[in-house]
């Protein structure tokens, strides 16, 4: 059980690799893009890949769920796994013992990845602010 934990961390952190590599290329654009609408864009084109990555992580838990036969309807492994992953604990769905460690290392990858997309988000926003700095120096 503990190896399919850490195999869906790993499909976890390819797809988060992809993600990031999609922000390569938006900073990129960064660099391109000078106005408030411009910036606002590449804002909103991180967010939308950061919580397409989170919702992706999420599918993918909740896939495991029901494969393992915790769930027999995908929406409640999805429900699951969503409040797992956000650390919620709301406990109205709990799985059987033996799967239980899944849940935990679920919240593990959603704690890192709240934490990586607040330091994806910081770091867009400030090469923003800091070409904006720098164009409006004389």
């Amino acid at each position: 059980m503990f190896l399919l934990g850490q195999t869906i961390q790993a499909l976890s952190v390819s797809i988060l690799i992809g993600v990031l590599s999609r922000r390569l290329k938006v900073k990129r654009r960064i660099r391109e893009e000078e106005t408030v609408l411009g910036g606002f864009i590449v804002l909103s084109i991180t967010l939308f890949f950061l919580l397409a990555n989170s919702l992706l992580q999420v599918g993918l838990w909740a896939v495991v769920f029901v494969l393992v036969g915790q769930f027999e309807h995908y929406s409640d492994a999805f429900y699951h796994s969503a409040v797992n992953f956000a650390t919620l604990g709301y406990g109205d769905i709990v799985m059987e013992a033996p799967w239980r460690m899944l849940g935990a290392l679920e919240s593990i990858s959603g704690v890192l990845m709240l934490g990586l997309s607040t330091a994806t988000l910081s770091t867009v926003f400030g090469k923003l602010l800091q070409l904006r700095n720098q164009k409006q120096r004389p």
